[in-house]
């Protein structure tokens, strides 16, 4: 297309002679010349992470993975198409900068745009598992190359299916290890089971260089319990102590507002938790500078709401659950129903995977969980590896542990239950011994007295009370040190919001949205 303004700016990308690019997490996995055949297999062929643009004829088709690793934003303007990984050069080439009020409503609940809209009028960008295709006389469409869809004959037997998830991660792993021959690979490490079951596969096929490191306030029970898993594991292990004061200090500098500008891609809330530990490693060098950092988010766990799973749950039902569990971040109950956007890209997903047979529920639960909050929250943190210039993979979302997972009944899907016993399981075939998983601590009471006081509270309405008593002190001093990002609210009206229910993403994402986060980004008009 000649009427194209293409500006691919992540040093991922790897471009060919026939015009084509693909963009890859792990720099060095393609070489030019190989990616004309990458570009050229149908897009559920290709594993690992990646982005691809090719040209078809007169259009551009923009495509992007299961897991969104790296989407791109377009938009049409003086007669040409704008494409681009930096919303930053989209600011500069776009005639007009206003807000999209549907987007930035949903965005004030969710903390990202639902669909292909973006905070910035007139702006789409690529979403999971999508093919756009942008054409010369401004018209695009998109379509979704995977669906999501359980076996008609899912594997029941729990050994069958331990063996299969063995199967899975190592060949992703394994894979991940061949092309990342001769590098450092670090894990971010917390008690729980995601990262301790990738830590456990990586020793499992031999991984020669892997450190671990963990972050959070001083004495934080979660650093103790990855202390050990990294000791049982024979892994080098980086304790990061956060200084709240130092973070809100740089948070509200030019290093927070540059890293807000390097990551929120005009789709989502910025992902803060990794920043801070991630500076000192880098300011500390800690780590190599050619490491690829191995997050451990997975396709499992995307549920919620398992009481409607089954055949009889209705489709209204169903999206009124989705709505409600992706809208709470301001405490607004009715917040779901007034959300045109939101509304409008659940019917969308319903479509891909409507709520019929034995696991219509779960489908169309977990899909948008992934197309949405996955892809655009989670898996958008993989950004602030890239803002410090480190390469990053998602083997427990490739392929081979995807497909897998959809591969598993229901009763070993629909909860953690199954994945909790099978980490738990290979991590002591690891190491010969158990390791507790990190839960939050709770005040240890007798057996009787505790009973008595559950009584009286649960009569009263009291548990509920002290419960969110509990939820306020946690989120004004939080283990992670999340205080340091809300500086623009006064600790009193932190507390009345939290009170009122507003969670620390609604006041991030109120502040984002005002600019008043430390970057001024998004539209005020």
């Amino acid at each position: 297309m000649d009427n194209v303004q293409l500006s691919l700016t992540s040093p991922g990308w790897t471009n060919s002679a026939d015009g084509s690019w693909l963009w890859r997490p792990v720099r060095g996995w393609d070489p030019g010349e190989r990616v004309p055949g990458v570009v050229s297999a149908s897009p559920g062929q290709r594993d690992g992470q990646w982005t691809v643009v090719r040209p078809r004829g007169q259009d551009l088709v923009l495509e992007t993975d299961r897991a969104r690793s790296h989407h791109l934003l377009f938009a049409y303007a003086d007669s040409r198409w704008i494409v681009t990984d930096d919303p930053q050069h989209m600011r500069s080439h776009l005639g007009s900068w206003r807000r999209d009020h549907q987007a930035a409503e949903a965005f004030a609940h969710m903390a990202l745009v639902p669909g292909s809209r973006t905070l910035v009028e007139g702006v789409g960008a690529t979403e999971s598992a999508a093919t756009v295709v942008l054409r010369p006389d401004g018209s695009w469409e998109q379509r979704t190359w995977d669906s999501y869809r359980y076996a008609v004959e899912p594997i029941t037997d729990e050994a069958e299916f331990d063996a299969a998830f063995d199967a899975a991660l190592d060949r992703a792993v394994g894979r991940l290890l061949e092309r990342t021959a001769g590098r450092s690979l670090v894990l971010p490490l917390s008690g729980g089971l995601d990262s301790r079951l990738l830590a456990t596969w990586l020793r499992r096929l031999g991984a020669a260089d892997i450190v671990a490191y963990t972050y959070g306030k001083p004495g934080d029970r979660e650093g103790a319990v990855s202390r050990d898993v990294a000791a049982a594991l024979d892994i080098p292990w980086l304790r990061i102590d956060l200084d709240v004061a130092e973070m809100a200090r740089v948070w509200q500098g030019p290093e927070g507002a540059r890293f807000q500008e390097q990551t929120w891609g005009m789709t989502s809330l910025p992902h803060v938790q990794d920043w801070y530990a991630l500076r000192t490693l880098r300011r500390r060098s800690l780590i190599d500078e050619g490491a690829v950092i191995l997050p451990g988010h997975t396709i499992v766990g995307n549920t919620h709401d398992e009481h409607l799973l089954g055949p009889a749950a209705s489709r209204a039902r169903v999206l009124a659950a989705i709505a409600s569990h992706h809208t709470t971040l301001q405490g607004d109950g009715r917040a779901a129903g007034r959300l045109a956007l939101l509304r409008r890209e659940l019917l969308r997903t319903e479509a891909l995977a409507p709520v019929t047979g034995e696991r219509g529920a779960q489908e169309l639960i977990e899909w948008f969980n992934i197309r949405e909050r996955q892809a655009k929250y989670i898996n958008a943190s993989m950004k602030a590896y890239e803002a410090m210039g480190y390469d990053w993979a998602l083997p427990m979302l490739d392929t081979e542990v995807w497909e897998c997972w959809l591969r598993g009944s229901q009763e070993l899907t629909a909860t953690r239950a199954w994945y909790a016993r099978y980490t738990s399981q290979r991590f002591s075939q690891a190491t010969g011994q158990d390791q507790e998983l990190y839960t939050a601590a709770s005040t240890r009471l007798p057996a009787v007295p505790k009973r008595l006081a559950l009584s009286v509270l649960r009569a009263t309405g009291g548990d509920r009370a002290l419960s969110r008593v509990r939820s306020v002190r946690a989120m004004l001093d939080h283990p992670m040190g999340f205080e340091a990002f809300a500086t623009g609210i006064s600790r009193p009206r932190q507390a009345l919001r939290f009170a009122t229910g507003t969670t620390t993403l609604g006041l991030w994402s109120e502040l984002f949205l005002a600019n008043r986060w430390g970057a001024d980004l998004v539209p005020q008009d």
